[in-house]
């Protein structure tokens, strides 16, 4: 199947090879399961080439990322590296949307969002540090979760900016994303309760809207709560998405701006090149004034929703967008990435041109288990999601 997709959606950068010296264990939670990882997370024997020409010639990686340790541990099967933007950032990939091969699938974890939803594995790795996981999620039609703000090992994963850096999952049921969840924690006492949430609904306040059956598919999913659906949620975003730019680009200046020194720099795509010196240009002072306002940000939002255990969104307000230099629309995710809370996108149908659409759930920081006990439930009364029909060659 790998084979007659690969040439449409060019989701994987590497494929494992019957060589590789490090297999799965035999017995495990996830026994039989295949794994796609995204191309800046380690895996032993394959070079880790963050989707950038300056990185071709890097030596193999000699162990594996902690969280791809843990699935292959669980009995996971890695299958090779998936597509990803150039470390991370926006500049776009070769890879397309299985749905619809004239669009894009997302980034940055655009081949893990593209590779789960053609059929092509069981689970994939994808990071986010705006919007880079649950976009793909969203535009492929996949399930899509963040976890709390570093409740995975980034240990083995190229940073972009360590202060929002998370590993997440995708998989095509919720079910699933719980198993790999679970095989990638450590140990923990899990409180369960049967208790309904209190949830609420909405979207941002900004001056995007949301199409027709992006609304429509929010509202049907909040009528599985006991909720009022609101017009919008107050917090303005652009601060938060100015401050977190910011941050995002003095971190990542910090981690890679050595290349802006030698040849490197030449092999690097506009965007990323773009976005390492701006950030180089920002001082310690404005760094540390733009994470004052998003601590301040997050710590008001929860404060003002201390007695809600869900919020019903929308990750993305429509669907893939056409190729057109872009990755899609990322201000609405970059909020609740800088919030810090467990994040879970679940497919909601097709709109009126065959494009998936997704809502999201979104929880308070630490309520991860609890969080994908109710979108398993809310993941029954989903619509179908058809798989995606392999292009004609013509």
């Amino acid at each position: 199947m790998i084979s007659a997709w690969e040439p449409h959606i060019h989701a994987f950068a590497a494929m494992c090879t019957d060589a590789s010296w490090k297999q799965p264990h035999d017995l495990g939670s996830l026994s039989g399961l295949t794994v796609g990882v995204k191309d800046i997370i380690d895996v032993a024997g394959m070079a880790t080439r963050n989707g950038s020409d300056a990185c071709q010639d890097v030596p193999a990686a000699t162990h594996d990322a902690d969280v791809v340790a843990a699935l292959r541990r669980a009995g996971a099967r890695i299958v090779g590296k998936t597509s990803t933007t150039e470390f991370a950032f926006t500049d776009p990939t070769a890879c397309r949307n299985p749905h619809d091969v004239r669009r894009t699938p997302g980034g940055s974890s655009s081949g893990s969002g593209a590779a789960v939803a053609a059929g092509l594995v069981d689970i994939a790795l994808g990071t986010q540090t705006a919007g880079s996981l649950c976009r793909p999620a969203a535009y492929c039609g996949v399930v899509g979760f963040k976890p709390t703000y570093g409740t995975l090992s980034t240990k083995g994963v190229t940073p972009l900016a360590p202060s929002f850096d998370s590993v997440g999952i995708m998989a095509r049921s919720a079910a699933t994303v719980q198993r790999a969840f679970d095989a990638m924690v450590p140990p923990v006492d899990r409180h369960q309760t049967d208790a309904s949430p209190t949830a609420i609904c909405g979207f941002w306040n900004s001056d995007v809207v949301p199409s027709a059956p992006a609304l429509a598919a929010l509202t049907e999913a909040a009528g599985t709560f006991d909720c009022v659906p609101v017009t919008k949620l107050p917090t303005d975003v652009k601060p938060i998405v100015a401050a977190h730019r910011t941050v995002m680009g003095a971190e990542a200046a910090a981690a890679h701006g050595a290349m802006l020194l030698d040849e490197r720099a030449a092999r690097l795509k506009p965007k990323f090149l773009a976005g390492l010196r701006a950030g180089a240009a920002v001082s310690a002072a404005e760094t540390a004034q733009a994470k004052a306002i998003l601590v301040a940000a997050r710590d008001a939002f929860w404060a003002e929703h201390a007695d809600v255990d869900l919020i019903v969104t929308l990750p993305v307000p429509d669907g893939a967008p056409l190729i057109d230099g872009t990755t899609g629309y990322q201000d609405w995710l970059t909020p609740w990435t800088v919030f810090g809370g467990p994040l879970i996108c679940l497919p909601w149908g097709l709109d009126p041109l065959g494009l998936p659409l997704s809502v999201m759930l979104a929880a308070h920081p630490g309520q991860d288990h609890r969080l994908l006990q109710i979108a398993q439930q809310v993941e029954r009364n989903s619509p179908n999601m058809p798989v995606p029909q392999l292009p004609s060659d013509s």
